[in-house]
């Protein structure tokens, strides 16, 4: 999203929630609402009631935000969202990859405009890469993961990042209620398997995040 020069949310409309999550996304900070009330001088009671009422943020808000985050021009100029890829890390397609490190090795700068068409938050959201056969055609090895580490409830046929028995997978899931998960692969020659919960000790389950998005260079 290319910004006027002039000044950074010229003609922009946003609520709040929008602002913090364009903060977040500009500063590679954790911006909170309180922080948010300071630079405007209002307390934090006023901005939890004018998110409750979605309220979109005044031109006079917004040119004090400007000032008060001291957002650059490259950023006024042309919106972008930096999102961590974590290098060492790949989520199997198969029978799974084994955790060592998960620590950053770069990122990521899509549009913001994506980044809110996606319903991300750059501050909860991170680049992975797929590993093997089990999700294709859908994903295939080699494709980058935009995984939304805010999103860890189960909808039924959304492809998720889960860890089991500490190795990582790109799967689809499905809920069975109470305490089941279906692990879905979309290539057929691999078989779904359940994990029931009520069943199973103290089982190494964990959903890292709803992938969003993936990309693939052609081939």
């Amino acid at each position: 999203m290319c910004l006027n020069k002039s000044t950074l949310f010229l003609g922009v409309k946003m609520n709040f929630i929008e602002l913090q999550n364009y903060l977040i996304s500009s500063t590679g900070k954790n911006v909170t609402q309180s922080a948010i009330a300071k630079a405007l001088g209002v307390d934090r009671s006023t901005i939890t009631t004018k998110i409750k009422n979605n309220k979109n943020v005044t031109l006079d808000e917004l040119a004090k935000i400007e000032k008060n985050f001291n957002i650059t021009k490259k950023q006024q100029e042309c919106g972008f969202v930096s999102i961590p890829v974590r290098g060492h890390v790949r989520a199997s397609m198969g029978y799974g990859v084994t955790v060592f490190d998960e620590t950053q090795t770069g990122e990521y700068q899509i549009s913001t405009k994506l980044a809110k068409d996606l319903s991300i938050n750059a501050g909860q959201s991170e680049m992975i890469i797929a590993s093997g056969d089990s999700m294709e055609p859908t994903i295939e090895g080699g494709d980058s993961l935009l995984i939304d580490t805010s999103q860890k409830e189960v909808y039924d046929g959304r492809i998720y990042c889960v860890r089991i028995e500490g190795q990582l997978y790109a799967k689809r899931l499905q809920k069975i209620p109470p305490s089941t998960i279906v692990v879905i692969s979309d290539n057929q020659k691999y078989k779904s398997f359940e994990i029931n919960f009520s069943q199973t000790i103290d089982y190494d389950f964990e959903v890292i995040g709803e992938v969003r998005w993936w990309g693939r260079v052609a081939r």
